[in-house]
C-alpha cells in the first residue's frame, strides 16, 4: 500500500515562529539610527574631554609661570638705577611681548647653598626651544653671588642682563612650555616709590604648538589655531619700597 503526502495544516489561531523580512529590515534601520547617535555622543564627548585636557594643560603652565614671576617680584630689590627694574621690548619681536628683569634678595629658604650674598639678578622671557623646532616657551634667567653685587657696583647689569638665553643652560631654565607671549606693564604709583607691575603670560596647548612648529610658513592657518587655543592669564603684584643701596660707580 502507497501512504499519500499530505501537507499539515495550520490550526487557526496559532501564530507562526519566525520574523518576516519587513519586520527585520525595520529592526536594522532602528538599530543603526540608535548605533550612529551612541557613536555621535561619544565622539562629541571625547572631543570635550580632549578640549577640556587641552585648555587645562595650557592654564597649568601658564598659571605655574605667573606664581613664580610674582614670588620674585615680592622679593625685588629696587633703587634709583632703572637696570634694577627693566621692562624691555626687544626690537623687531613685537609678537613675544616684553622681557623683564630685576633684582631680587630671596628668603634664607629658597637662596642657593655655597653662594655669598642675598643679591640675585632674575629675568623673563619668551624665546624659541633651542633645536629649530619653532616651539616657543617662558625662560627665567637667574644669576647671584658676587657677580651681581658687582655688576651693580660698576653699573653693568644690561650686560649681565644679556647673558640671558635658553643655550646658556648655567644661567637659565626653562620654566613653562608653549608660553607664546609675556607682557609686562608697570602701572602708577606714588614717587618715588614705584606702583605695580601688571604681568599677564598667553599661551596655547602642545598639541597645537606642534601643528604650529610643522609648518610655521602657513601663516593664516597658525594664527587661526592660536586664536582658537589662546589662552591669557595676568596678575598684578604690589612691588616693594626702594632700598638704599649702591647705584653705580
Amino acid at each position: 500500500m502507497r501512504r499519500e503526502a499530505t501537507t499539515p495544516v495550520t490550526p487557526p489561531g496559532t501564530r507562526r515562529e519566525g520574523f518576516t523580512l519587513l519586520e527585520v529590515l525595520v529592526s536594522s534601520v532602528i538599530l543603526a539610527i540608535l548605533l550612529i547617535l551612541l557613536i555621535g555622543m561619544a565622539d562629541g564627548a571625547s572631543r570635550l574631554w580632549r578640549d577640556g585636557e587641552r585648555r587645562r594643560e595650557a592654564s597649568r603652565e601658564a598659571r605655574e609661570g605667573l606664581r613664580i614671576i610674582s614670588e620674585d617680584l615680592h622679593s625685588a630689590v629696587l633703587t634709583t638705577n632703572a637696570e634694577t627694574l627693566m621692562i624691555e621690548r626687544v626690537p623687531g619681536d613685537r609678537e613675544r611681548g616684553e622681557r623683564l628683569f630685576f633684582l631680587v634678595s630671596h628668603p634664607s629658604e629658597r637662596r642657593q647653598t655655597g653662594v655669598r650674598g642675598d643679591l640675585c639678578a632674575t629675568g623673563y622671557f619668551i624665546a624659541p626651544e633651542p633645536g629649530g623646532d619653532g616651539l616657543e616657551n617662558l625662560y627665567r634667567f637667574h644669576a647671584s653671588g658676587e657677580e651681581v653685587s658687582e655688576a651693580l657696583e660698576q653699573g653693568t647689569l644690561r650686560e649681565l642682563y644679556a647673558r640671558a638665553s635658553p643655550t646658556n643652560t648655567a644661567t637659565t631654565e626653562l620654566l613653562a612650555r608653549n608660553i607664546v607671549r609675556l607682557d609686562v606693564r608697570e602701572l602708577p604709583g606714588g614717587k618715588p616709590e614705584p606702583g605695580t607691575i601688571m604681568v599677564a603670560l598667553s599661551g596655547i596647548n602642545g598639541e597645537t604648538a606642534r601643528l604650529i612648529s610643522r609648518d610655521p610658513g602657513a601663516t593664516e592657518r597658525n594664527e587661526r589655531l592660536i586664536r582658537r587655543d589662546l589662552q591669557r592669564f595676568s596678575g598684578i603684584v604690589r612691588l616693594p619700597p626702594r632700598r638704599d643701596i649702591p647705584n653705580g660707580p
